[in-house]
């Protein structure tokens, strides 16, 4: 969706929709300046018609109205026959204090009964300072009904206040011309749907000083509309909202587990587009849970990968209740249902005992690898004492880990540094070494992992999402956030995929190997094949001779292109 064309559209219906939708509103304006001050024995058709009127008038003079009480004479009738509409600033403000209770049986209370009752009691004194606009003012209006003619008729009227009137600059932020029309309501849930700042939908409209609204009732407006449709509760409207998938796309997965009292605890959802994906490129799986942005603080867990061009791509997410064996167990079993029961070659996630222990049981045959970025990360903190104050145990250490080609070459140098640094007592690295296998690329080299060692494209993603969701979102405002994001990824994927389509890479006549390249690989591995290649032709190989058993050879590089 081109956003730039879709907000000068906004911004054309806007003006068109302000000047119909909020003429009404305006031409109240000029009609209240024509009213008459109410009279003893003015009468109206109709009760509402009465209270419109009163309140047009004090938006005309300076003040806000409210109705102070209504009385039903008749025993026979439930019908009103009296009411009275009073000054907004009508009446005195009572302090709410706290009764004291009667603790005539003080003695038999023990003493944490009575720390809980004193905290109580402090709780409830601890009120918030606030202001009134009540001071006793005694204007007022009082119609009666006249069972004759049906009508009603002011029989008190009362025009005399006792504080200051609003001035006129002032007056729409009075309380009865707080109006926000039906356009502004709309491009307000527009913005909301298209993540676009909410404070500028007042500015085009006119700026808050000249309008009945402004940002606060713009996000009044989206609670309105957000507890309006959650008002079968969060949960039930996420799994209506699933239903609702699931009917428009049979091929939408989803589940909810719940607890022995029936509440949900976990979510699991995925798209027919991300199935289908998992498909063609669900070799390597990566798997994140450190992103908890939502309203209930609930880790998010995508289950990610690479496209085609190298692309990041959703295969499904869930949010959990909690970090547990049991709560992965689950979710990893209701996530290669989804996927027809394939199990990845590979997945990378971070080092959690309870996420190792639930992938070893349902991927048995899974090559699981721990993120190395995080691993690098531990590094810095376990070993601070030698990690930043010796420069030559941090160095060999990336050497160690990154530049060695054989996995003996890995355990001598790693040994070396253990000794030279006295760290043989060390646990922690103890407990890594004996868990090599896992992290350490030379124990990898020989399995696919798509060009990644890390959750980098979990965390990215996680990042990505910042901009569609706040700490504020609730469930379904989350999968609906996530079902935009995930149509961002495919837009972004779609762009790609036309490039490569119908842009050509420039590649020397001469170079064929090149040529054919160009031809099978998409722009971004097709770049990323040509870097390697550079590389590789820069490279002389000689014999240096050979035996029985071995030939040997000599790699040497080019430093220059010359």
């Amino acid at each position: 969706m081109d956003l730039t064309i879709e907000d000068d559209n906004l911004e054309f219906s806007l003006n068109q929709a302000s000047i119909d939708k909020a003429s009404d509103h305006n031409s109240q304006e000029k009609e209240v300046r024509k009213l008459k001050s109410p009279y003893v024995g003015m009468i109206f058709e109709t009760l509402n018609e009465a209270g419109q009127y009163y309140e047009a008038y004090g938006r005309q003079e300076g003040f806000w109205t409210r109705i102070r009480s209504s009385s039903k004479y008749r025993s026979q009738s439930n019908e009103v026959t009296c009411r009275l509409f009073v000054c907004a600033h009508e009446g005195k403000h009572v302090m709410q204090t706290q009764k004291e209770d009667d603790l005539t049986e003080k003695d038999e209370i023990s003493e944490n009964d009575e720390a809980e009752t004193c905290d109580i009691q402090i709780e409830k004194k601890r009120r918030r300072s606030c202001s009134t606009v009540k001071c006793g003012c005694e204007a007022n209006m009082r119609v009666l009904h006249d069972k004759w003619t049906n009508r009603w008729k002011v029989s008190v009227f009362s025009d005399i206040h006792n504080h200051k009137i609003v001035s006129p600059a002032r007056r729409m932020m009075m309380k009865s011309n707080r109006h926000m029309p039906d356009a502004a309501k709309d491009l307000t849930e527009a913005f909301q749907r298209e993540n676009l700042r909410i404070s500028k939908v007042p500015s085009m409209f006119g700026g808050a000083p000249n309008i009945g609204f402004d940002n606060r009732d713009c996000y009044n407006h989206l609670r309105n509309v957000r507890h309006k449709e959650l008002e079968s509760g969060d949960a039930q409207s996420v799994l209506n909202y699933f239903r609702k998938k699931q009917a428009e796309s049979p091929q939408f997965f989803y589940a909810i587990q719940c607890d022995e009292d029936g509440k949900a605890t976990n979510f699991f959802w995925v798209d027919s587009r991300s199935r289908t994906a998992y498909q063609y490129f669900g070799d390597v799986v990566t798997f994140d849970t450190t992103y908890r942005t939502n309203k209930y603080d609930m880790p998010f867990a995508p289950f990610m990968g690479v496209n085609h061009h190298f692309q990041s791509i959703q295969f499904g997410c869930a949010l959990l209740q909690d970090e547990t064996e049991l709560t992965f167990l689950w979710l990893f079993e209701t996530w290669l249902e989804a996927m027809g029961g394939r199990y990845p070659s590979s997945i990378i996630t971070d080092q959690d005992l309870a996420m190792k222990g639930a992938i070893a049981k349902i991927f048995p045959t899974t090559r699981h690898r721990l993120c190395i970025w995080h691993i690098k990360k531990k590094f810095g903190e376990k070993l601070s004492h030698v990690y930043y104050q010796k420069f030559n145990f941090k160095t060999g250490m990336k050497k160690c880990i990154r530049a060695t080609y054989k996995a003996t070459d890995f355990e001598e140098q790693w040994k070396k540094l253990i000794e030279e640094h006295d760290l043989g007592q060390n646990e922690w690295l103890q407990q890594f070494y004996e868990i090599r296998e896992s992290w350490v690329p030379i124990y990898n080299r020989s399995i696919f992992f798509a060009g990644m060692n890390t959750t980098g494209r979990s965390e990215d993603t996680n990042a990505f999402f910042d901009d569609f969701v706040t700490s504020t979102t609730n469930l379904r405002e989350f999968v609906v956030k996530y079902e935009q994001a995930l149509q961002k990824i495919v837009t972004r994927e779609s762009s790609e995929d036309f490039i490569s389509e119908h842009k050509y890479r420039i590649v020397d006549d001469d170079d064929f190997l090149l040529k054919h390249a160009a031809q099978v690989y998409t722009r971004n591995i097709f770049e990323k094949f040509k870097s390697e290649w550079t590389r590789v032709k820069r490279l002389k190989v000689e014999e240096r001779g050979s035996d029985s058993q071995f030939h040997r050879y000599s790699v040497m590089r080019k430093i220059d292109n010359s």
